[in-house]
This record gives structure tokens, C-alpha cells and sequence, in this order.
């Protein structure tokens, strides 16, 4: 019996260590803006330009987004969406993809929530969403989002 023990209990360290080894590091450490290159479109049913600004804490060993606004569009509309439920988790890929964990968007058209994917350029630390989707927390259609965002100072991410 100790023997099965002792095998199992190795078994769970190596899946441990394992599980540990396969996240991402993120370069550099510390704060990181984000800010759209230009208008992102923005779309809940009706379809917006906005500018976004945010902010990213890096540890190195891992990434969350602490704020998100939009601004701008007819009449300041874009700056009556709001983000909810912030930090969001920001989670690099190998295939150089990034997804922001459990965003939660109120706009006039409706809610949303759920995770967003983006693509992510190593050589230049932005980040491209690409009729971008998070679902609806109610009746009608999901949040789409296009656009460019960079990061500054330029970041980037290895995944082991």
C-alpha cells in the first residue's frame, strides 16, 4: 500500500510541476497601458467607434487586465459602456493568441460576458480582435469588437 501511495503521490508532483511549466511568462514585468491604434468598432446592435485605454499588471510570470474604458463615438456613447467584475485574467497562447478570461460588458444595447480572443504580435506587443465575440448575457445579439490594441512599453509573452 505504501508503494501505491508513494507512486501516486509522484505521479500528482511530476502532473504538478508539469501543470506549472506549460503557463506563460510576460515581458516586461510590471504596468502596461493599453490603447487602441485609432477607433475600435464596437458592436452590440448598433455599431460604434471607440477609443479604448486600459491597463495590464504583469508579474512576469502572468498578465491581468485592472482597467478597460471606451471613449468617444456620437455624443460620448462609447464612455457609457462599462466593464465589471475587473481584474480579467490575460492569458497568452502558443500559437500567438491571447484571451482575456471572463469579461463583463454593460451597454445600452445590452450585457455581455464571457471571453474575448484576440491575436497577438510578438514583433510588435499588439493585440488584433477580429470579429472578436463575446456572447450575450441576454436576448439578442453578442458583443463584436475589430480593431488594433498595443501595449506600452511593448510587451510580449513565451509560452514553455
Amino acid at each position: 500500500m505504501k508503494k501505491i501511495l508513494t507512486a501516486a503521490s509522484i505521479c500528482l508532483a511530476s502532473f504538478g510541476i508539469a501543470g506549472l511549466a506549460n503557463a506563460e511568462t510576460w515581458s516586461p514585468p510590471g504596468a502596461i497601458a493599453l490603447a487602441s491604434d485609432g477607433n475600435l468598432e464596437v458592436e452590440k446592435g448598433i455599431l460604434l467607434q471607440c477609443k479604448l485605454s486600459g491597463s495590464v499588471d504583469s508579474t512576469g510570470a502572468d498578465a491581468s487586465v485592472g482597467s478597460l474604458a471606451l471613449s468617444g463615438g456620437f455624443l460620448n456613447i462609447c464612455g457609457t459602456i462599462s466593464f465589471s467584475g475587473l481584474p480579467y485574467a490575460l492569458v497568452g497562447h502558443a500559437n500567438n493568441t491571447v484571451t482575456l478570461k471572463n469579461v463583463n460588458v454593460a451597454a445600452v444595447s445590452g450585457n455581455c460576458a464571457g471571453d474575448l480572443n484576440g491575436s497577438f504580435d510578438q514583433s510588435t506587443g499588439k493585440i488584433t480582435f477580429n470579429d472578436a465575440q463575446i456572447p450575450s448575457t441576454g436576448s439578442g445579439s453578442p458583443c463584436v469588437i475589430n480593431g488594433v490594441v498595443s501595449t506600452n512599453p511593448q510587451s510580449s509573452f513565451t509560452v514553455p
